[in-house]
């Protein structure tokens, strides 16, 4: 029997050794990805940076700000050869339990309005529609909207 991917993987804060990957799967993943340089200033002003990985091969990242009051998930991307593995939402799942840990009582996100896989995953963990950032992702064509999400954390369950 094969094992499934988000069996054999492990969690992990992100180090400048998986800058390299991480690089290769946002240029893969956005038609405008974020730069190296800004990858490697989210090491290095300590947001929080975890992969998904086994051994030296990473199935995708989240970066993220959490803080009391409240948190912001910034990049969430898994490679396209491993979605629908369960990757994003074990990365989700970390990310909301650490933020309720801390004692934050939201969690806010953008995704772009054509981003139907996020849409359904947000909606899954129950985040809410608070907004609309006009013109917020740059395409090909111009700009378009980021729907703002926000989840009320419960932290009488952490």
């Amino acid at each position: 029997m094969i094992a499934k991917v988000s069996e054999l993987m492990e969690i992990r804060e992100m180090s400048k050794e998986d800058l390299f990957q991480v690089n290769i799967i946002e240029k893969n993943s956005y038609d405008f990805p974020w730069s190296d340089k800004v990858l490697e200033e989210c090491l290095e002003y300590n947001y929080d940076c975890y992969v998904a990985a086994h051994e030296n091969l990473i199935f995708g990242y989240l970066i993220s700000k959490i803080s009391f009051p409240e948190s912001h998930i910034l990049n969430l991307t898994v490679d396209s050869n491993y979605r629908n593995n369960g990757i994003g939402s074990q990365l989700l799942d970390l990310t909301l339990s650490k933020s309720g840990l801390i004692g934050s009582k939201v969690i806010f996100l953008e995704t772009r309005k054509t981003n139907d896989t996020a849409i359904y995953l947000y909606n899954k963990y129950e985040f809410k529609k608070v907004g609309i950032r006009p013109n917020y992702y740059k395409t090909k064509d111009g700009k378009e909207d980021a729907i703002v999400y926000c989840k009320r954390l419960d932290l009488s369950r952490t």
